[in-house]
């Protein structure tokens, strides 16, 4: 095992740690209750760590597709060509998406507004569309190996 593979270990275990502290805190710790709804009291720090852990995955994974990018320009076409199909994809659940404001009886908020809406729709109708891909591919590369 060289050092990267062993140091690269070590950090996730650590990470698995915290987020062990933090699920037991959420799920086992006080309870807040003078608020209207009832809940933990660690649910801020955990949301916080969990959006700390998306941005910190965001960065480590457009970092290394730089380098490989930097380290090997020929396979740059292949990363624009993913990137371009991810942007058609993203457009087309945009087009799909609706911003037609729910009549929720009793909703006083403010997220019931058309960009909302759109941004919600975009997203539900871009998980959609992946989730689709997604089955299509495991067939067809399940399906694929019996005929060879």
């Amino acid at each position: 095992m060289n050092k990267i593979a062993k140091y690269s270990n070590y950090v996730l275990y650590l990470l698995f740690a915290i987020t062990l502290v933090y699920v037991v805190m959420f799920y086992f710790g006080d309870v807040n209750e003078d608020s209207a709804y009832p809940h933990p009291v660690a649910t801020d720090s955990f949301l916080n760590w969990a959006n700390i852990l998306f941005w910190v995955a965001i960065a480590i994974t457009l970092g290394f597709e730089l380098y490989h990018i930097v380290m090997n320009p020929k396979s740059a076409v292949r990363t624009l060509i993913s990137l371009a199909i991810i942007a058609v994809i993203v457009l087309v659940a945009y087009g799909l998406s609706d911003d037609t404001p729910l009549k929720i009886v009793g909703y006083q908020g403010s997220d019931n507004v058309p960009s909302m809406l759109t941004m919600a729709g975009t997203m539900l109708y871009t998980m959609y569309i992946l989730f689709a891909v997604t089955i299509v591919v495991i067939l067809y590369s399940e399906l694929s190996r019996l005929f060879k």
